[in-house]
């Protein structure tokens, strides 16, 4: 018994009815260092604004304490 070669055939897809070449199969190699400064680079970002409204909330809870503070016992 003798198997059958098998070669790669480019795939059609069934919805558009044109053929997939089998370059746009594969994802696009990515540097690993390059995303991880992109993604630092937003982290980055997201905590300096995340500081920056706690300053603002905080201040302004501090001022709502003054003018109206509080009562725990009621």
């Amino acid at each position: 018994m003798t198997k059958k070669i098998v070669r790669p055939v480019q795939s059609k897809d069934i919805a558009i009815g044109e053929r997939i070449k089998v370059e746009k199969l594969s994802k696009p190699i990515r540097d690993f260092l390059e995303e991880t400064k992109k993604d630092q680079e937003i982290l980055d970002i997201g905590l300096k604004m995340s500081r920056q409204h706690k300053k603002e909330r905080t201040e302004s809870e501090k001022l709502q304490q003054e003018l109206e503070p509080i009562d725990e016992n009621i």
